[in-house]
């Protein structure tokens, strides 16, 4: 069990802090993979919108995530509504520095320390298992990217269509009517934040409200699937960007986020794959547990739901690790999906001791991440003012890191797969 932050004096914590901190440079210094973690930098400050699009899409849920607050604190009753406090009281004690107290600024509560080791895990994991699927949630973002494409904005459109027939012939039609479904769910989920008012304020029956409840959850699972899709085309054109700079190419972006779309056709069995895992063991038990027929099969009980949600996410996580490279591979290599499973597990063989330390090391800045993360929310009050600045605040800085292990990432695969793992000096621009 962790100490508690009163456990730690300001005599000992300036030496466990330089401790913690030499230990980590050692890490980073001397592990395999450090010419890869160095060009990964190199490549995120060559091209800073790596990292701003990955902060760009964080920031956005997380601006939608604080005008939903707003929006239920004005529309619920008083007794209901989400709390807004502008600041605890500046109030200071010598012997609470580093935890504070109720009445202070900055206030770390009971096992705090415990709590964020405790719950990191998993979401440093789901991260980890983002920098080979994807990294993104593009929620709300991906509203306003269905409806350009509905409408045709810069041709991508047609660019869907194309290399989805052109990959899959005439079944291509039925993914292309599929994306279209999906992207009209994904431009429709926002507005099911506000149908309930809007039901109540019309003056809607208890029917109405029973039909949301229960075909609610199908319209988000669509836009989930659309989201996914949009989040996986992002990934891959964040890939092409490390790529472009690894081979020292010249491209302008709309050339490079067309070849993205192009080169999504190829990973989107692998895609589909993912789809089909994550439907039948999140999407499908939220949405059967709302018809009276299936209620004894997925009971609406917050701790069942919740327990299985995390089951289900530990699975997901776990198959993604698995499967690490599938989707690279497929990337750059225009494979079949079963070929693409067979060059991961050569992969993994040729080159368990590099690819080991990298997801190690990944596992390690995420969870480091996270915990950091949890603590300073936890300090700060997610109610207050500082609070609500530090969510906005967030994803940049998890930008930054995703961004610097995603480039990472390309250049060590990119190193291996031309055999050059150990080389020092592989990229000179």
């Amino acid at each position: 069990m962790a100490l508690p932050a009163s456990a730690v004096s300001s005599a000992q914590l300036p030496w466990l802090l330089c401790g913690a901190l030499g230990g980590y440079l050692l890490l980073l210094f001397t592990n395999p993979v450090r010419s890869s973690l160095r060009d990964g930098l190199r490549c995120i400050r060559r091209y800073p919108a790596l990292w701003v699009t990955i902060g760009m899409v964080g920031f956005c849920g997380a601006l939608f995530q604080l005008a939903q607050r707003v929006y239920f604190f004005f529309l619920l009753p008083f007794e209901e509504r989400p709390t807004f406090v502008w600041m605890r009281a500046a109030w200071r004690d010598s012997q609470l520095w580093l935890h504070g107290s109720t009445e202070s600024f900055w206030y770390l509560p009971p096992h705090a320390v415990y709590d964020a080791v405790r719950e990191s895990p998993l979401p440093a994991l789901e991260s980890t298992a983002g920098l080979f699927n994807c990294l993104l949630s593009p929620f709300p973002l991906a509203a306003l990217a269905a409806l350009l494409l509905l409408v045709n904005w810069g041709g991508h459109h047609r660019i869907v269509l194309r290399a989805l027939r052109k990959r899959f012939g005439g079944f291509g039609w039925v993914l292309y009517a599929g994306v279209v479904v999906c992207a009209l769910a994904a431009f429709a989920k926002p507005l099911l934040y506000a149908a309930p008012q809007f039901i109540v304020a019309g003056g809607g029956s208890a029917a109405a409200g029973t039909l949301w409840i229960q075909w609610a959850p199908v319209v988000e699972w669509l836009g989930f699937l659309f989201e996914y899709l949009f989040g996986v085309c992002l990934q891959i054109y964040l890939i092409l960007f490390a790529f472009v700079w690894v081979r020292g190419f010249t491209f302008t972006h709309a050339h490079l986020l067309d070849f993205a779309i192009r080169r999504c056709a190829f990973v989107l069995k692998w895609a589909l794959v993912v789809m089909l895992l994550s439907t039948a063991l999140i999407n499908v038990p939220l949405i059967l547990k709302n018809f009276p027929a299936f209620q004894s099969w997925f009971p609406d009980n917050a701790e069942v739901i919740e327990g299985r949600l995390r089951l289900a996410r530990a699975v997901l996580t776990g198959v993604l690790l698995l499967c690490s490279t599938v989707q690279i591979t497929l990337v750059f290599h225009s494979e079949s999906l079963l070929r693409a499973l067979r060059d991961h597990a050569r992969f993994v063989v040729r080159h368990v001791w590099p690819f080991g330390w990298f997801v190690i090391l990944a596992a390690l800045h995420f969870y480091l991440f996270q915990v950091a993360q949890g603590l300073v929310l936890r300090g700060f009050g997610e109610e207050t003012a500082a609070g609500l600045v530090w969510g906005l605040v967030v994803p940049w800085l998890r930008g930054i890191l995703a961004a610097w292990l995603l480039a990472a990432w390309v250049c060590l695969f990119k190193r291996c797969d031309t055999g050059h793992p150990a080389a020092e000096n592989w990229i000179q621009f």
